[in-house]
């Protein structure tokens, strides 16, 4: 049910977006007066409309651009959307409105070559087509905005996944040093435990004999016990360490599966829309 109603509001979305009215209108390319048509589309700014444009006449149409005097030309070539004839394209975007309320003004000119515009009064079959085209436009920014969504959302799964990946290395070499670490924390302990033993021992026999000589090995072996003491401090001290750093690193990693499964989630949404799209084509 609730696939239904998300489908039915995608639906109902892609119908407002279709909503627009193209106007005629009058527009100068560089010192030369053209006519076109004219659509307003509130649904993304300027640049993202026309880089939406651009993909649409680029990747679809495999057109060749190249930018003049503010326009995104193409010269002498078929656009199926409008018609088999070889056509010069223009168009332009422009921000209109205050800032709270702005939307995106396209400006499509379509002529038959030299600067010859197509207008309703002398070519009626193909200015339908091009208002066609425009009024599709809303839901082609829609649709291109997913497409760089879901680029953008497969480039960040994939640093994640590097991320995840070198996170779960420094785990490792982390563990590692901890099991390295903890072994040589035991050893120190053991050396510290014998040498206690055999200090105890020589005082024993020194409490008995007083021999200088016994008192000379009771006072070096308590400078080594010493020196081991300082070793083991250091070496609880550094496994106090490493075990934080597990702690950030399981942290962060849990962090990492967070955000990578929000992402899979929302791509797999954009992907369904994206499908949805084309279908409707």
């Amino acid at each position: 049910m609730k696939k239904i109603v998300a489908l039915f509001a995608f639906v109902s979305v892609l119908c407002s977006l279709s909503a627009q009215r193209v106007n005629e209108t009058v527009t100068m390319f560089g010192k030369d007066q053209l006519q076109g048509f004219t659509i307003n589309v509130s649904n993304a700014p300027a640049n993202i409309v026309a880089d939406a444009l651009a993909d649409k006449f680029e990747n679809q149409f495999s057109l060749k651009g190249s930018n003049k005097k503010g326009f995104r030309v193409y010269e002498n070539q078929t656009c199926k959307a409008f018609g088999d004839a070889n056509y010069d394209i223009y168009f332009t975007t422009n921000t209109v409105g205050k800032k709270n309320s702005q939307y995106t003004q396209v400006t499509l000119v379509v002529t038959n070559g030299n600067l010859n515009s197509i207008t309703f009064s002398n070519d009626p079959r193909t200015s339908r087509n091009i208002v066609m085209f425009l009024e599709n436009l809303p839901n082609d920014v829609e649709a291109y905005k997913i497409k760089l969504r879901i680029e953008q959302l497969k480039n960040e799964l994939a640093n994640l996944k590097k991320e995840r990946e070198n996170l779960e290395k420094n785990r490792v070499k982390t563990n590692d040093k901890i099991a390295t670490t903890s072994e040589e924390a035991k050893k120190t302990t053991d050396q510290i435990q014998k040498l206690t033993a055999e200090i105890e021992k020589m005082q024993d026999q020194f409490n008995t004999n007083q021999d200088p000589t016994l008192k000379e090995q009771i006072d070096k072996a308590n400078k080594d016990k010493q020196a081991l003491l300082k070793t083991q401090s250091s070496t609880q001290k550094t496994l106090l360490n490493l075990n934080d750093d597990i702690v950030k690193l399981n942290s962060k990693l849990d962090t990492n599966a967070k955000k990578t499964a929000n992402r899979e989630t929302e791509l797999k949404t954009l992907e369904q829309q994206q499908q949805q799209q084309q279908q409707q084509q």
